[in-house]
C-alpha cells in the first residue's frame, strides 16, 4: 500500500468518524424533539384534566351551598349537579395513565383514590340533600361540614396528582437533557478526532510531496549516475573478456595443478587416465617423509617437496614420461601413449629412484637426501591407479624398492586385508581392546643383584582371538592412528607397574618422539606418576636417526623424571656404536641377528662380546634378546651379557600369568 493510498484512506475514516457520530447523534435529537412534543402536550392535556375536575368540583360545591343558602335547594337541583361531567374528566384521566405507562406507581395510586372520592362525593351529596329534605338543622349543619371536608380533600387529591405529573415529567426532560448532553459530548470527541486526524493526514500529505520531490530529484541524479556507469560499463567492456579468460586459467590451474610444486594434480591425473586410456602407471612415494616433516618442520617440509618435484619433473622429461603430483609426498608416472614397452618403463622408473636415492637436497645449511618406494600397474582399466596403489603398499609392506600389480589377486587380497586391518583397529580402539602383553628379562649372571624385568609387547584383541602387531602397525601407520596406540600401551604398562611393582620396558619410535601430542600426554603422566623409577624407555629404529639434538633432548629429559633409557636392535648397523657413546643409555640391546645363531657362528660371538665388553665400560647394562634355547642362554651368559630375553625364558602373556607363574 502507497503512502499516499495511506492518506486518502485517512481522510476518508476522518469524514467517516465525524459522520457516524453525526448521523447517531441527529436521530437522538429527532427522538428527543418528539417526545418533547409528546411531553408538552400531554402535560397540556394532564393539566387541563385535573384543573377542569377540581373546577367542576369547586363549581359544585359554590352551587350547592347557594342553593342551600337561598332555600332554593330542591329535586331539580339534584339534576343540576356536575356529576357526570367528574366521571368524565376521571375516564380522561384513566386514558392518559393508560398510555403513558412511564408515570410512577403513585400516580396510578392517586387517580384510583381519586375515583373513590367522587364515589364518595357523590354519598355525601345525596346525603346533603337527604338532610334538606328533613329540615333538621342538625343534620344539616353536619351533612354540609362533611360536604365541604370532601371537596375539599378532593381538591388536595387533585393537587396531587398534578404534582406527580410534573415530578415526572421533570424527570423525562432531565433524561432528555442528559441524552442531548451526551449527544453534544460525542460530536464535539468526534469532531476533535476528525480534526486531528485531517491535521495528520495534511501533514503526512506535505511530508509526501516534499519526499517525492526528493525522490524525484535523486531519480534524476540516479538516471544522470546510470547512464554514467553505462558509459563507465562500456569502457570496460572490452577488458572484461580478458579479465574472465584470466580468472578462467586461474580456476584451471588451482583446479589441475598442485599448488606446492606446480605439477598436474590428482583431478588432472584423472582426467587424462579417463581420456587417454592410460595403460601404464606408477605410484611413487618418499619413505619415512613424515617422520622427516615431524623433525625438520612443516615449512622445510614443503621446500623438500618442491625441490623432490622439480627433480623428478626433470627425470620424468629425459625418460619420456609425464609426472603428476596427487599428494603431499606421493607422485605418480604415466606412460606418454604407450611408446614405451611394459619392461621399459619399468627400468626407466627404477631409473628415476635410483637416481632420487643418491641426489642430496640442499636448502641453506642442512643438506639431506630420501628414498622411494614404487608401485606399478600395467593394462588399460579403470581401477589402475587404485591396483598401483595396491602395489605401492606391497612394496613398502615387504620393505622392497618397487613391486609390480599382477591379476593374481594377491594385492588386492593384500589390500582388502589392510583395510580389514583397518576396521579391527577401530573397533580396538573405541573398545579399550589394545592390550599389552609382558615378557620376561631375566638376569643371568650367577652373583648379579639386578632385579628381574618386563618388556611391555602390543597386542589387538578382536572377538577373542588375540593379533601380533606386525599385523596391523603399519595399517596403523598409513591410517595416523598409530599414536592412538602408543597412548594405550603407555597406560597399560604404567596400570601394570603401578599394580604388581614391577620393573617394565616401554618402546618408543622415532614417530613417537616427533608426535607432540604423544610426547605431551608422556610427560604429562610422569608429572605426578609415582614409580618412574621401574620404568625403561627402549628406542626403536636406532639406525634412522638423523636429528641427534632431539632425540638427546627427549633422553635427558625423561631420564630427569627418574626413567631410564634402553636402546633396542643394538649391532645391526655401524651407526649405532656412536649413539652408546653420545646418548645417555641405561642398557642396550643387542640386535637378534647376532643372538640368533651365536652358539654357531663364531663373528657373532666376537661382535657380541665387543659389544658387551663397551657397554661394561661405559657402565651400561647389556641385554640379549631372542634367546631361543638353553646354548644361546649358555654362551651370553659365558661371554658376561647381563639380561636375556626369549622364549626359552618366558613367552609374552598377561601381566597376571607372568605374576602367577612366577608364584
Amino acid at each position: 500500500m502507497t503512502i499516499r493510498t495511506k492518506i486518502l484512506l485517512l481522510i476518508l475514516v476522518s469524514f467517516v468518524s465525524v459522520a457516524i457520530p453525526l448521523a447517531i447523534n441527529y436521530k437522538n435529537i429527532s427522538t428527543n424533539n418528539k417526545m418533547l412534543n409528546y411531553l408538552s402536550k400531554d402535560q397540556v392535556n394532564l393539566d387541563y384534566y385535573t384543573y377542569q375536575l377540581n373546577y367542576i368540583i369547586k363549581k359544585n360545591q359554590t352551587e350547592i351551598l347557594q342553593a342551600v343558602l337561598l332555600h332554593k335547594l330542591n329535586e331539580s337541583t339534584l339534576h343540576t349537579t356536575h356529576f357526570q361531567e367528574i366521571n368524565n374528566l376521571i375516564k380522561q384521566l384513566e386514558a392518559f395513565e393508560k398510555k403513558n405507562r412511564e408515570l410512577p406507581s403513585a400516580f396510578t395510586e392517586t387517580l384510583l383514590i381519586i375515583k373513590k372520592r367522587v364515589i364518595a362525593y357523590n354519598i355525601v351529596e345525596k346525603s346533603l340533600f337527604a338532610a334538606l329534605a328533613s329540615k333538621d338543622k342538625l343534620d344539616i349543619e353536619d351533612a354540609i361540614i362533611g360536604f365541604n371536608d370532601i371537596t375539599s380533600t378532593f381538591s388536595k387529591d387533585t393537587k396531587r396528582l398534578i404534582d406527580q405529573a410534573n415530578k415526572q415529567l421533570a424527570k423525562s426532560i432531565s433524561k432528555i437533557q442528559s441524552s442531548n448532553n451526551s449527544s453534544r459530548d460525542s460530536l464535539i470527541f468526534s469532531f476533535l478526532i476528525a480534526l486531528f486526524l485531517i491535521s495528520f493526514a495534511i501533514i503526512k500529505y506535505s511530508k509526501l510531496t516534499v519526499k517525492l520531490q526528493e525522490q524525484l530529484s535523486r531519480a534524476e541524479n540516479a538516471e544522470l549516475d546510470l547512464k554514467d556507469a553505462q558509459r563507465q560499463l562500456l569502457k570496460y567492456n572490452d577488458d572484461l573478456e580478458d579479465e574472465i579468460i584470466k580468472k578462467s586459467a586461474e580456476i584451471h590451474e588451482k583446479i589441475y595443478t598442485n599448488f606446492l610444486s606446480g605439477l598436474p594434480n590428482r583431478n588432472k591425473l584423472l582426467e587424462d587416465i579417463h581420456i587417454n586410456e592410460t595403460a601404464q602407471l606408477a605410484i611413487i612415494n618418499i619413505d619415512k617423509f613424515q617422520s622427516f616433516n615431524d623433525v625438520y618442520g612443516e615449512e622445510v617440509g614443503n621446500i623438500a617437496l618442491q625441490l623432490s618435484a622439480h627433480f623428478l619433473k626433470e627425470q620424468s622429461l629425459q625418460k619420456e614420461l609425464l609426472i603428476y603430483h596427487i599428494s603431499g609426498d606421493e607422485f605418480v608416472l604415466v606412460g606418454k601413449e604407450d611408446i614405451k614397452t611394459e619392461d621399459e618403463f619399468e627400468e626407466a622408473t627404477k631409473d628415476i629412484l635410483a637416481s632420487f636415492r643418491v641426489h642430496e637436497f640442499t636448502y641453506g645449511e642442512k643438506k639431506f637426501s630420501f628414498h622411494m618406494s614404487a608401485g606399478i600397474a600395467f593394462g588399460f582399466s579403470k581401477k589402475l591407479l587404485a591396483y598401483a596403489d595396491m602395489a605401492l603398499k606391497d612394496a613398502k609392506k615387504r620393505n622392497i624398492q618397487l613391486s609390480v600389480y599382477n591379476d593374481d589377486d594377491s594385492l588386492e587380497k593384500t589390500h582388502k586385508e589392510d583395510l580389514e586391518c583397518a576396521k579391527k583397529l577401530k573397533y580396538a580402539i573405541e573398545n579399550n581392546k589394545i592390550l599389552s602383553y609382558f615378557q620376561p628379562i631375566v638376569p643371568i649372571q650367577k652373583d648379579s643383584a639386578l632385579p628381574s624385568k618386563y618388556e611391555s609387547l602390543v597386542r589387538l584383541e578382536y572377538l577373542g582371538k588375540i593379533i601380533p602387531p606386525f599385523n596391523f602397525i603399519n595399517v596403523a601407520k598409513s591410517n595416523r592412528i598409530y599414536y592412538k596406540i602408543t597412548h594405550a600401551v603407555i597406560d597399560n604398562t604404567l596400570s601394570a607397574i603401578s599394580k604388581y611393582k614391577i620393573s617394565s620396558s616401554l618402546n618408543f619410535s622415532l614417530a613417537d618422539i616427533a608426535n607432540e601430542k604423544t610426547m605431551s600426554y608422556f610427560f604429562d603422566i610422569l608429572e605426578s606418576y609415582r614409580y618412574n623409577e621401574l620404568l625403561t624407555v627402549e628406542l626403536l629404529e636406532t639406525e634412522d636417526f638423523q636429528n641427534y639434538d632431539d632425540v638427546y633432548n627427549f633422553c635427558v629429559k625423561v631420564r630427569s623424571y627418574g626413567v631410564k633409557i634402553a636402546l633396542d636392535d643394538f649391532g645391526s648397523g655401524y651407526s649405532n656404536f656412536s649413539h652408546i657413546l653420545h646418548l645417555p643409555v641405561d642398557y642396550i640391546k643387542i640386535d637378534a641377528s647376532l643372538i640368533s645363531n651365536i652358539d654357531r657362528d663364531q663373528n657373532s660371538r666376537i661382535m657380541v662380546e665387543t659389544i658387551v665388553e663397551l657397554a661394561h665400560k661405559i657402565q651400561v647394562l647389556t641385554i640379549a634378546e631372542f634367546v631361543s634355547s638353553g646354548t644361546i642362554l649358555q654362551v651370553v651368559k659365558e661371554l658376561g651379557v647381563d639380561y636375556a630375553q626369549g622364549y626359552y625364558l618366558g613367552k609374552p602373556e598377561p601381566i597376571e600369568g607372568q605374576i602367577k607363574s612366577k608364584t
